[in-house]
């Protein structure tokens, strides 16, 4: 764990007037304090059948109380998770995760929020709406920017910004499963998402 990574405070909303064309569906990505995740509990906590579609899976995803989860709004394809398998020593099994996004915002207050980003350490939930399920990215390790760029030009994505977060590519401590489904979020006593409430808890 890194213990200077900064603290993100923010998260960022898609500022719908610069976007040029039609592009689809709201697509959303939750980012949250890793120290804010309660891990020991969360795992302990398992859908004992299949009534959520999650048999197996995580029950409720635990955060301290007071947690914040911050949202960065997109749109369909704009939120992109992937995961890659690797074999260790003893053929132990191992998984790099990684998100790419764009950020559909070009204010102070997005470059801001992206500052603190560069040096956060995260984890992140992105919402699948054809099932309700949340799928988690980062629930051992963490996940660090890996990636920010902005290219200036005429296309559609001119002036948006394309963030990676993973993985720590050169750590030797990787993720243990290739991303864990839950059927709900759980925040004790006064935690709440930032800005618009998209998702019911």
């Amino acid at each position: 764990m890194n213990y200077n990574a900064t603290l993100l405070t923010s998260g960022i909303d898609k500022d719908c007037g610069n976007i040029n064309a039609i592009i689809g569906v709201e697509k959303d990505l939750i980012l949250v304090n890793y120290s804010d995740f309660d891990r020991d509990l969360t795992m302990s906590l398992r859908d004992v059948d299949d009534s959520n579609g999650n048999k197996d899976g995580i029950s409720i995803i635990q955060f301290y109380e007071g947690t914040v989860l911050y949202i960065f709004q997109g749109t369909e394809f704009s939120v992109n998770p992937s995961f890659k398998m690797t074999k260790g020593e003893n053929n132990t099994t191992k998984y790099t995760h990684s998100i790419g996004f764009t950020v559909y915002s070009k204010s102070s207050a997005t470059r801001n929020t992206l500052m603190e980003l560069s040096g956060a350490h995260v984890l992140a939930i992105v919402v699948d709406r054809s099932t309700g399920l949340y799928e988690i990215f980062g629930a051992d390790r963490g996940l660090y920017m890996g990636d920010l760029s902005r290219t200036y030009n005429g296309s559609q994505q001119s002036n948006f910004y394309s963030v990676g977060i993973e993985t720590p590519p050169n750590s030797f401590l990787k993720e243990s499963t290739m991303g864990e489904l839950a059927s709900g979020i759980e925040i004790p006593n006064g935690g709440y998402l930032q800005g618009d409430l998209l998702y019911e808890l």
